[in-house]
C-alpha cells in the first residue's frame, strides 16, 4: 500500500506493508510536489519515487491533504432541533448555493452543542481520482492533516480510553491541536504562539478552550505553575519542519 501526506509544498511518501504487529515501512521518501489542485499529482510520485511492490493487489492509495486545502468550520447548534434540520439551515443561510454546488461537504457533531464543518472541492477531489485512475491505483482514504495522523494513534496506542491531546506544530509558528476524551473528539483548536497565544479557531465549549489555551502557553513559554495535569493523560506531538527547537522545548515542559 501506498500511502501520501501532503503539505504546503512536499509529499510524503511511504510504502508499507501490514503484518500482525502493524504496519511494516519497506519505502519512504519525501519529494517536492507543486501540483496546483492536486492536478496529476501521482506524476511527481512516480517519477521520484521507486515502488517496490507495485502489483495489481497492493495498488492501493491513502492519502492525506494538507489542511489549507480544506475548509473548516463550524456552528452551534441546539439539541432541542435535530442536527439534519439545522443543516438545512446553515446550509441555506451560510454556505449558499456556490459551496454547495462545487464542494463535498460533511458534518462531525462535536459533544457540547457545535458541529464541524470541512469541505472540499470538488474540482480538487476530482483531480486526485484522475490522477489515481491514470496509474490504476484505488483511492481507499482521503483524510486531512491533523485528523489523519489520529489514525496512527490508534494504530499504535491500543489504550485510549483516557483524554489526550494530539498537536500538530505548524510553520510561521502556527499550530494545530485536537482534544479527545475516551476516543470521542471534543475539541478543535488552531492557534499561533508569540509572547502570548492568538487563537485562530476553536471548535467545542468555551471552558475546554480556556483550559488548553492555558495549557500551551505554559508548555511554550515554560510557565509551570500554568500546566493543568489533570486535563489529560497523553501528549501526541508531531511537526513536518525540520528544526526541532520547539518541539523539544514544549516535551520538555510535559512532565
Amino acid at each position: 500500500m501506498l500511502s501520501l501526506s501532503q503539505t504546503s509544498n512536499s509529499l510524503f511518501c511511504v510504502e508499507w506493508i501490514p503484518t500482525g504487529i502493524g504496519p511494516k515501512v519497506i519505502n519512504y521518501k519525501k519529494i517536492p510536489s507543486n501540483s496546483y489542485r492536486y492536478n496529476k499529482f501521482l506524476d511527481a510520485v512516480f517519477n521520484d519515487f521507486n515502488i517496490e511492490n507495485n502489483d495489481d493487489i497492493n495498488k492501493i492509495i491513502t492519502l492525506s491533504l494538507n489542511i489549507d486545502d480544506v475548509c473548516i468550520t463550524s456552528f452551534k447548534y441546539d439539541s432541542n432541533i435535530s442536527l439534519e434540520e439545522k443543516i438545512i439551515w446553515y446550509e441555506k443561510s451560510f454556505l449558499g448555493k456556490y459551496i454547495i454546488d462545487n464542494h463535498d461537504i460533511y458534518y462531525y457533531p462535536i459533544i457540547g452543542g457545535s458541529c464541524m464543518v470541512v469541505y472540499i472541492s470538488k474540482e480538487l477531489k476530482n483531480n486526485i481520482l484522475e490522477s489515481c485512475n491514470r496509474y490504476g491505483y484505488d483511492l481507499q482514504h482521503l483524510t486531512v492533516d491533523i485528523f489523519s495522523a489520529n489514525h496512527a494513534v490508534h494504530i499504535y496506542n491500543n489504550s485510549l480510553e483516557d483524554n489526550y491531546i494530539l498537536w500538530k506544530i505548524g510553520k510561521n509558528k502556527q499550530h494545530y491541536l485536537l482534544y479527545y476524551e475516551k476516543k470521542v473528539l471534543k475539541h478543535y483548536l488552531n492557534f499561533k504562539h508569540g509572547k502570548g497565544i492568538d487563537c485562530i479557531q476553536s471548535i467545542g465549549e468555551k471552558s475546554l478552550r480556556d483550559d488548553l489555551i492555558k495549557l500551551v502557553d505554559a508548555l511554550i513559554n515554560s510557565n509551570d505553575s500554568e500546566i493543568n495535569f489533570n486535563l489529560y493523560s497523553k501528549i501526541y506531538l508531531y511537526q513536518s519542519k525540520a528544526n526541532t527547537v520547539l518541539l523539544e522545548k514544549i516535551f520538555s515542559g510535559d512532565k
